[in-house]
């Protein structure tokens, strides 16, 4: 099973006189890092939306906006200061008293004073607040992580496919191994044989020296971890938890040293082309790799 590192959810919750909008979009990145954007009179909740993505994501650029709003009209709307009007109406008032001749004041000439108008503090209820944060986050966080599982599933097919012609080409150079070293053996002793000319040598003393340097070309431990590499990656990929993407990007690292090992030490042109198709296949598993959690 894996997850891939990208989704989106969204989500709005009402209670307690507010109205709490949640945003969240995750991206790939080598680590989690969690960006939380909100009112700054809401900036006490920002732990806790941090805590709730921590508990459910390992990786990945987590960026979450949350828009909080009240409901409550009288928290809204502006009062009227009762004491600032009558000041301001008395203040009307003598002005009038002292221009003759001019109109007595209107309570519209009061309303078009913005001094009167005061916003009241609102009252936040932390509990009540905390609550609808939560669940709105949970929401949104849910359809995050069903988004992530969807692409996880078209991923991993992609892999198990790549996985596939990667062991079949590990088969080829498997087949070839034993061909290539026999191969080698009789190209070394027509070759030392040129060299010495006609010369008497220890038939002994030349196939030891014939085994070590087939020994330094052989690639069975190659095979061996290539195809330990593969059985882990595939032991990863089918298992009941979300694969870890840090030790699936590891494993393939080890897949492409040793086929690059391989071709190093082979020219047998059957394992060379297997080799370049292999490394190929290990290339485009690295790319998908970067997109799983």
């Amino acid at each position: 099973m894996i997850l891939s590192m990208t989704g989106f959810g969204r989500s709005r919750k009402e209670g307690a006189g507010y109205t709490v909008s949640v945003e969240i979009r995750a991206l790939n990145a080598k680590q989690l890092d969690i960006s939380v954007r909100m009112p700054k009179n809401f900036f006490e909740f920002e732990d806790l939306c941090r805590k709730l993505i921590a508990n459910r994501m390992r990786r990945g650029r987590i960026d979450t906006s949350v828009q909080i709003d009240s409901t409550d009209i009288t928290q809204k709307a502006p009062h009227i200061s009762p004491e600032l009007a009558r000041y301001y109406w008395s203040q009307l008032q003598e002005i009038q008293r002292q221009i003759v001749p001019s109109q007595q004041p209107l309570l519209d000439h009061l309303l078009r004073i913005p001094h009167i108008y005061q916003t009241t503090e609102a009252v936040i209820d932390p509990e009540a607040i905390r609550g609808i944060i939560s669940s709105a986050m949970s929401e949104a966080l849910d359809q995050v992580l069903r988004m992530r599982a969807v692409e996880g599933e078209s991923l991993l097919r992609d892999l198990m496919e790549r996985i596939s012609a990667l062991r079949d080409d590990l088969g080829v150079v498997t087949g070839r191994r034993g061909a290539v070293i026999e191969e080698y053996k009789t190209r070394l002793q027509e070759r030392m044989k040129q060299l010495l000319g006609g010369a008497e040598l220890d038939e002994n003393r030349l196939m030891q020296e014939i085994a070590f340097l087939v020994d330094r070309s052989d690639i069975n431990e190659e095979i061996v971890r290539l195809g330990s590499h593969i059985e882990q990656l595939l032991s990863i990929l089918s298992g009941e938890k979300p694969a870890d993407g840090r030790r699936l990007d590891f494993l393939i690292q080890e897949l492409h040293r040793e086929a690059s090992t391989i071709g190093s030490k082979t020219t047998d042109l059957d394992t060379v082309q297997a080799v370049v198709r292999m490394k190929a296949e290990i290339g485009k598993l690295k790319e998908q790799v970067q997109n799983i959690e």
